[in-house]
């Protein structure tokens, strides 16, 4: 039976947040030495030991030979003296990261389609995880106006296109006809894949080359016929053989479906599920509202096939699984699960990231150009 976390939303996400928490926190507890020797002089039980207490009172008890001794006046204590001005301490507050601001950024797929895109650049280097978001049928990269300066905020370089036929990607090279997604046939959605997606990847791969971001952390997210986009490129991403001097794919790590589909004019998930690095060599998280049947039924066939390649769903500690599968208390589906706050669906993305690609040694490298 599928994993499913059917209580308040808060524990929705506790599975994630327990890594996290074992990872950020355990770290700060001090043992019983560290904190005695935080203490002004040491640990204060030390400078009373049992031999100090006997003497002491030998010290205190009257002669029984001598005559009584007259009662000494208690003595005054000397007046302490002043402390020594102090300069305080250097503020340890780390200033704020200035963000990047998106850019724009304009793609001609080799078929001829002008893709509007939109950039957020990371900010940690060869470190930065590169995401792509995929928004849904009759969509825009709009739809990720929240989630993408909230990854960008974690330190990922995000990268938001409107695929072809959507939003603003309807023009043509050398062209007076445009795209429209409800007339577009069907080798039109297959380039998606074949085209926008690799598009988006050389672009990546540009930034990977000047040292702004490892590609070989690339995640993609995708709602419902974009998780289809999503899943089919990392199909083909991992076709392709390595070379002797070097890999010339396989950076697809990590995937995000919400509310995934079987199929969508002409798209098909089966395509996807056929390939053995997509079922089970990438992490994956599976995100569903639960509240609509047939959605829920789609998702759960999904997460079927892959837990059967993914041996640690079911893992104690969430640092040790490769597959998430979240069903979310709502009717909504794809992109407008983003839009209720109270499931915080992106912090669940962000700490995926953190957990499949940001805590784990892939190594940055030069590339070479695609195939």
């Amino acid at each position: 039976m599928p994993v499913r976390y059917h209580t308040s939303p808060e524990s929705l996400l506790r599975p994630l947040r327990i890594a996290l928490i074992a990872a950020v926190f355990v770290p700060l507890v001090g043992s019983e030495a560290g904190l005695a020797q935080d203490w002004p002089g040491g640990n204060p039980d030390r400078n009373w030991s049992s031999s100090s207490l006997a003497q002491t009172a030998a010290a205190q008890r009257p002669a029984t030979d001598q005559a009584p001794a007259e009662t000494p006046k208690p003595a005054t204590k000397p007046a302490p003296k002043p402390a020594p001005p102090t300069t305080p301490p250097p503020t340890t507050k780390k200033p704020k990261v200035e963000l990047p601001p998106p850019e724009p950024v304009d793609m001609l797929t080799r078929d001829g389609v002008r893709l509007k895109t939109t950039f957020f650049p990371g900010t940690k280097g060869k470190e930065t995880a590169p995401v792509i978001l995929l928004h849904m049928f009759k969509g825009s990269r709009n739809d990720y106006r929240g989630l993408a300066p909230y990854l960008q905020a974690q330190g990922h370089a995000v990268l938001v296109p409107d695929l072809r036929g959507h939003g603003d990607s309807t023009a043509l090279r050398d062209s007076t006809k445009t795209l429209d997604a409800d007339t577009m046939p069907r080798a039109s959605f297959l380039g998606m894949v074949a085209g926008d997606m690799e598009e988006c990847k050389k672009f990546l791969m540009g930034k990977n080359n000047k040292g702004e971001l490892n590609i070989n952390k690339l995640c993609i997210v995708g709602a419902e016929m974009g998780a289809i986009v999503a899943a089919d490129y990392a199909r083909l991403d991992w076709s392709w053989p390595a070379l002797a001097t070097g890999k010339q794919g396989q950076d697809v790590r990590a995937l995000v479906l919400i509310s995934p589909q079987w199929s969508s004019h002409g798209l098909q998930m089966k395509d996807a599920m056929a390939s053995p690095a997509v079922r089970g060599g990438i992490s994956v998280m599976l995100v569903v509202g639960k509240e609509n049947s047939q959605d829920l039924r789609e998702a759960s066939r999904l997460n079927g096939i892959f837990r059967r390649y993914h041996p640690d769903a079911d893992a104690e500690k969430p640092s040790d699984r490769t597959l998430f599968y979240l069903t979310l208390p709502t009717k909504l589906q794809g992109t407008k699960i983003l839009d209720i706050p109270a499931l915080q669906l992106g912090e669940g993305i962000a700490m995926f990231i953190k957990l499949r690609l940001v805590d784990q040694s892939f190594a940055w490298q030069e590339r070479g150009g695609l195939p």
